[in-house]
């Protein structure tokens, strides 16, 4: 069977090795035309499946950012949803898309609402699918009406406005104490969401044009893309004093299901200093960026024992 011509969306997945066949056989249950694209680790077999909407790559790298970013750049939908290899999306995920953008056609991103279980949860797991509302019916919720106490049951479109960079500013106090610039009904991360798949080619070329350091020697952190890519997109596109609503949070019935990480593969020693300081190196201009990196310094040490304890027992 030839592949997909024209997929409407492009669902990106940077595979570890074992996945299940249940998992794999789910996920081809998505129904229309979209594309996945696995993208493995090195080494790793490519699996046997005779499904067209399934594109293949092996990455010449293991992690997160390589196997991610190597998925994105092969999009080739207008929307773009990146998940993992455990997690499973409602099969008419497509038809809430593409009734979302038409009715937002100005959006850059459609929030997914996410039911989380505990890891040998198989049964509520892999429970059949409620119907997903019509975009077309739903009301929204918008950030002037104390948007961000508004829960997903609520049956709400949840306005989500873009960082607001421009107010928020370097805070001292991050040395010694969390930082609080990031609470709000504004977004991080890039994960669990559909984006409009121009924008997030263009801001993965000028992450990837940032790892050469000289002749062939290049740094690649291994993971941590999550929230830098996140706040890549909305710097990189941003323009003062915009205060833009650049997406909504969907709703329940959930449209996507995540299981906690098995025992094996617990994330203990994941430092996202050592991506996000990108962010400093192109957005120096905005204080919140420095306040997330000088956070991430502060949690080194803490990160580095808990990885210790963890490894020891």
């Amino acid at each position: 069977m030839d592949k997909v011509s024209t997929p409407s969306l492009s669902i990106v997945i940077p595979t570890r090795e074992g996945f299940t066949d249940h998992w794999f056989n789910a996920l081809t249950e998505v129904k229309g035309e979209v594309e996945f694209i696995l993208v493995h680790p090195p080494g790793a077999p490519k699996y046997p499946t005779s499904d067209p909407r399934v594109q293949q790559i092996v990455s010449p790298l293991r992690g997160e950012i390589i196997q991610r970013i190597s998925g994105l750049m092969n999009a080739t939908a207008p929307y773009t949803l990146t998940i993992n290899c455990d997690e499973f999306l409602h099969p008419d995920i497509l038809t809430m898309v593409l009734q979302y953008f038409q009715r937002f056609p100005d959006s850059w991103v459609m929030r997914l609402c996410t039911k989380r279980f505990q890891y040998g949860e198989t049964k509520e797991l892999t429970a059949p699918w409620q119907p997903l509302p019509r975009i077309e019916e739903l009301p929204v919720w918008d950030k002037s009406s104390k948007n961000q106490d508004i829960p997903a049951q609520s049956g709400y479109l949840k306005e989500i406005p873009i960082v607001p960079f421009d107010k928020r500013k370097l805070d001292l106090m991050c040395f010694v104490r969390e930082r609080k610039d990031h609470h709000g009904p504004h977004a991080e991360n890039f994960d669990k969401k559909v984006w409009l798949t121009q924008m997030v080619q263009a801001t993965c070329k000028d992450i990837v044009s940032l790892l050469p350091l000289m002749g062939p020697f290049k740094y690649i952190p291994f993971w941590c893309l999550d929230r830098l890519l996140g706040l890549f997109i909305q710097a990189k596109f941003f323009e003062q004093g915009q205060g833009k609503i650049i997406g909504h949070l969907m709703p329940s019935p959930e449209q996507l299901r995540m299981e906690n990480n098995p025992p094996e593969y617990r994330r203990l020693n994941r430092y996202g200093i050592l991506s996000e300081i990108f962010l400093v190196k192109c957005f120096p201009q905005y204080g919140y960026m420095w306040n997330l990196v000088i956070t991430n310094l502060r949690e080194v040490p803490k990160k580095y024992v808990l990885y210790r304890l963890g490894k020891e027992g």
